[in-house]
Parts: structure tokens; sequence; C-alpha cells
């Protein structure tokens, strides 16, 4: 499924069409869980949530008040799916850290942390499974249809997206500086969320310009990967500092090698960061323009 603006298209119908056919394929996605792959179905359909609340932002400053509510329902929605999805990554980050420190960690350690994982994993499926979570999201999400077919941007061209593509951008930067000064956990997940909401902009409008945004899309999805593999490894250490059923030695095993992989993230994360963030917002958004209208007259709509 393309997320991308279609050329010539008005902005309030690729608005529209892009976030019901989202709300579609994330409804079709919340069936069951308890496996890997009903697992992977419930990643998918949160990370579908996370496209739509981009959107909204995206748009904000010239969208229907009406957005709001539904931006708050998908928020619920978020939260509710969270310790489903976030299971999944946790057992790959695991297997991460096992694939680059195989001299670090013995094989009782490993068997520990890998048991402890999966226990935690199984809670949050049974839980959800309990308490109707698929059911309840997936019915929310259908009643969100209807609204999002009333929707309403005034404006059209790239002035409808530019205040909130800006916005984006300096929210990623700004909150960059503050992780650097202030490397705390809540900072590198606040971080992530707005570098996420950056690249999908960046993806729906790179069609648009030419695709001369690709290798800078590529780049905020290589930073987004990494911040998200960061807070795996936030979500992992957690789990074996609260999980009793974890022999002492062994979490502190796994401890030491999670902080060492975590100190690699984040200076990976950096590194990146600093390539991705050189402009100032308002510069960002003038190339952006340019790159707009300077694409193929059949690339544009109106201006």
């Amino acid at each position: 499924m393309a997320f991308r603006l279609k050329q010539g298209a008005s902005i309030s119908n690729e608005v529209r069409r892009i976030v019901l056919k989202q709300l579609e394929a994330a409804i079709s996605e919340l069936h069951s869980v308890g496996d890997p792959q009903s697992d992977d179905a419930v990643h998918d359909a949160r990370r579908r949530v996370k496209k739509i609340r981009a959107i909204i932002r995206l748009v904000r400053p010239v969208l229907d008040k009406d957005s709001r509510a539904v931006d708050r329902d998908l928020s619920t929605v978020s939260r509710l799916l969270a310790p489903v999805a976030d299971g999944r990554g946790i057992v790959e980050t695991l297997k991460e850290i096992e694939h680059r420190y195989p001299a670090s960690l013995s094989k009782r350690a490993l068997a520990a942390a890998r048991a402890g994982v999966l226990r935690n994993g199984a809670r949050a499926d049974h839980e959800a499974h309990a308490r109707g979570i698929l059911r309840i999201a997936a019915g929310t999400l259908r009643s969100e249809r209807s609204r999002v077919k009333r929707w309403r941007v005034r404006g059209e061209g790239f002035g409808a997206i530019a205040p909130g593509l800006e916005e984006s951008y300096r929210r990623a930067r700004r909150m960059m500086l503050t992780t650097w000064s202030k490397p705390k956990a809540s900072h590198f997940h606040t971080w992530r969320r707005y570098v996420k909401d950056h690249w999908f902009h960046v993806r729906l409008l790179e069609g648009r310009c030419g695709n001369h945004l690709v290798a800078y899309e590529r780049r905020i999805e290589a930073l987004d990967g990494i911040l998200g593999e960061y807070h795996n490894v936030i979500l992992l250490r957690e789990l074996l500092v609260t999980d009793g059923a974890l022999p002492r030695e062994e979490a502190a095993r796994c401890l030491r090698v999670v902080s060492r992989y975590q100190r690699v993230l984040s200076r990976h994360a950096e590194i990146l960061g600093a390539r991705i963030y050189t402009e100032r917002p308002r510069r960002f958004v003038r190339r952006v323009r340019h790159l707009w209208r300077d694409a193929p007259a059949d690339d544009r709509d109106a201006r």
C-alpha cells in the first residue's frame, strides 16, 4: 500500500483516501493474539495508527476540528495495543544482542533472559485476549471511518502542508538537542515519536517532489530504526530488573551487555541525527517547497 500523496490529486481528497486505507488495513490485522504471526499483525496495525496520527499532525492547521476527537481515540488504541506490539520488539532485540555479543553472555544467562521475555510476552497476550483488546481497538477504528469521510482541508497544494511540515521538523530537531544534553530514556522516547512523524511526512511528500527526498527519507528511516531499537532496549532492561523469576546473577550479566548495546545505539543516533537535522526548520521547508514546485507539471497540483 503506497503511503504517498498521488500526483495531481487534491490534498483534501488524498488525506481522506490515505487515512481510510490505513484504517481498513489496521482493522483487518486485529484478529488474534498469541503467536508470532498474529503479534506481527498487531504491531503492523499499531504502526498504521501512528501513520494516521502523523497525517493529522501534518495538516492539523488546516483540518476540521473533528480530527481532534479522532486523534484522541487513535491515541487510546495505540496504548491498548502497545503491550502486544512491544513484546515482539523485545524478542527481536534480545536476538540482536545475542548475535552481537556471543562471547559476553553465557548460554545460561541467555536462556534465563529469553525465558523471561517469553513469559512477559505471554502475559501481555493473555491479558489482551482476556480484556478483548483487539475487539475494542477494531471497533474504535471502525467508528472513525464516518468521521474521516467528512474531513475537509482548508487549503490546497504545498501551502496546506507547509506549517505542519515545518513544525514536525522543528520538534524532532529540538528534541534531538534536548536528548543530547539530557540523555534520559523519556527524552529518547519523545525524540523517536517526533522523528517518526517527520519520517512519515517525508514519505508522503517524496513522490510530489520528484523523488528527490528518497535518500533523505531513508536516513530518517534508519534513525527511526535505531531509536526504536533503543526503546526496546529500555523495555528489556526494565524486564530484567523487575522479573523476579530471573536469577540475580544472570540478570546482572545480561544488564551489563544491554547497557553496552544501549551506548552503541545512543552514539549511532547522535551521529545520524546530526546528519539529518542540519538545516533550520524554515530553510528545510523552503527547500522542500522548491522541490515541490520544480517537479514536472504533471506531478503538481494547485499551489
